[in-house]
């Protein structure tokens, strides 16, 4: 399972108010689990870089922040 958090300085602006995303990709046959608490605009950079490395499919859910802070890796 490959989660990721990027920190970025907090704006004021509604483009870069943090959502938070569980994305299956499937490729090849095989489906990997990425978890996303970023600006909605950079996951979706995230996903068409999922498509321009060969992704069949990548599909979406939005979670809530308590969702995502769970399936973090606990120390």
């Amino acid at each position: 399972m490959h989660l990721t958090l990027r920190r970025r300085r907090h704006s004021t602006s509604m483009s870069s108010k943090l959502s938070y995303y569980v994305c299956l990709v499937t490729k090849d046959g095989k489906t990997e689990e990425y978890g996303y608490g970023l600006p909605y605009k950079d996951i979706m950079e995230a996903v068409e870089e999922h498509y321009k490395d060969g992704a069949d499919a990548v599909v979406m859910e939005m979670i809530t922040k308590e969702q995502f802070d769970d399936r973090l890796p606990k120390p």
